[in-house]
């Protein structure tokens, strides 16, 4: 009996090892990781993340959106991301339980600025955002009239973006606008104030050639139109 058993236990280890060398054989015909011959790895490059800082009735605000970022945008916003901030020289203030909002040039841009904020807010396609900007800042002196007709020009819902500037909504979109800017450092001095990746170097010559700035930059291949 003790012989038959050991014959038993030496035919199952044969059989194991028979079965481990032909999962071991079929498993070598898989297909590898490894790259195909003319593989190539992209380097992947980070976009620019430029901040805006401005005021909806700023003369010089309207003219850098309108002359530099506008144009910039068209030509390198595959390697740009903006946030637009409305808010400037603006002041909160908060009285029970609302937030109140004084602008350097008056009620008429702290308007202006709350229909900007909620655009931006609504908004989430990026170029719309810019584009319904664009249009807003050329004559900005009846915010909810050109509003509207900015806003339905680019396809958007003017209702909700009425809703948020006269609801509690778009003031507490104010106040993170204001807190963004206040939070600056250094602290504004001059509106618009623009920031790339966080950074507000060189400020006169953004304001003077934002695309050449940009394209100077970027750390990845040279743009065309650089």
């Amino acid at each position: 009996m003790d012989m038959g058993g050991g014959r038993l236990i030496r035919l199952m280890i044969v059989v194991l090892v028979v079965v481990l060398i032909w999962k071991v054989w079929d498993y070598s015909d898989l297909p590898t990781a490894e790259a195909p011959p003319n593989f190539k790895e992209v380097p992947v490059y980070p976009t620019l993340h430029v901040e805006v800082y401005y005021e909806a009735l700023c003369p010089d605000s309207r003219y850098f959106i309108m002359k530099q970022l506008t144009p910039a945008y068209e030509k390198l916003h595959k390697i740009m991301h903006i946030a637009l901030v409305p808010y400037g020289k603006a002041r909160t203030q908060e009285k029970d339980g609302k937030f109140i909002f004084d602008c350097q040039h008056g009620p008429v841009e702290c308007r202006a600025n709350m229909v900007h904020a909620c655009v931006t807010n609504l908004v989430k396609e990026e170029a719309k955002q810019l584009a319904i900007v664009h249009c807003m800042i050329d004559k900005n002196d009846a915010p909810m009239k050109i509003g509207q007709k900015c806003v339905e020009k680019y396809s958007e819902n003017w209702e909700d973006v009425e809703s948020c500037v006269l609801s509690d909504k778009g003031s507490s979109i104010m106040k993170h606008m204001g807190d963004m800017t206040n939070n600056l450092k250094p602290h504004v001095s001059f509106i618009p104030t623009i920031t790339i990746d966080r950074s507000q170097d060189d400020q006169k010559h953004i304001l003077q050639d934002l695309h050449k700035i940009l394209c100077k930059r970027f750390k990845g291949p040279k743009q065309p139109s650089c």
